[in-house]
């Protein structure tokens, strides 16, 4: 019932020219720097704290995909939803007809997409290791998928690139995501 209200939705929007920014209902504001810390009603990971340098506008469910097939995710649950929204999101397979290979893989943002993959394959270890609990890495990459389905959306996204590629550690690419605030509309 959901996807059918949807494709409504989208074809109606489709017919009436509005933009892939306006579609999305999402919009990206920087530089806003009015409070500092997390503030208490965003979903930004309890165990980092920072400073709000980024705030993603987001309206309706930010973790339904409209793939047929969902790549699982070692968290499960909610996580895999949102993995392979992200997947969806940052990958452009295209089939080619000339040469040995059958399609061509390409990554929209590489940079927002080799952090996220970073950090996941960093916390995957984590608790395989046993030094962080489920919990807490659940509640990590949750932010950051947020964050990065609500990018993939967005035209300008040079300055939070900036600040990973700046990162010098999975700990310091963690806490530029810490720094963005979504609020849900």
């Amino acid at each position: 019932m959901n996807k059918k209200i949807v494709l409504v939705m989208l074809s109606a929007l489709i017919f009436t020219g509005i933009s892939a920014q306006q579609l999305a209902d999402i919009a990206m504001r920087t530089g806003d720097n009015s409070s500092s810390g997390v503030p208490a009603g965003s979903s930004a990971p309890a165990a980092v704290r920072v400073e709000v340098k980024y705030t993603l506008d987001a309206y309706g469910s930010m973790s339904s995909s409209s793939t047929a097939f969902e790549e699982e995710h070692f968290l499960g649950g909610e996580t895999t939803a949102k993995w392979s929204l992200f997947q969806e999101r940052y990958k452009r397979v295209y089939d080619q007809a000339v040469g040995l290979t059958g399609s061509t893989v390409e990554i929209i943002k590489p940079t927002l997409f080799n952090a996220v993959n970073k950090i996941n394959g960093y916390y995957k270890k984590a608790l395989k290791k046993g030094e962080v609990s489920k919990a807490e890495v659940s509640n990590i990459l949750n932010h950051i998928l947020d964050c990065a389905n609500l990018l993939s959306l967005e035209d300008d996204t040079k300055n939070i690139e900036n600040d990973i590629k700046a990162a010098k550690s999975v700990d310091d690419m963690v806490r530029v995501f810490a720094s963005v605030r979504i609020v849900k509309h």
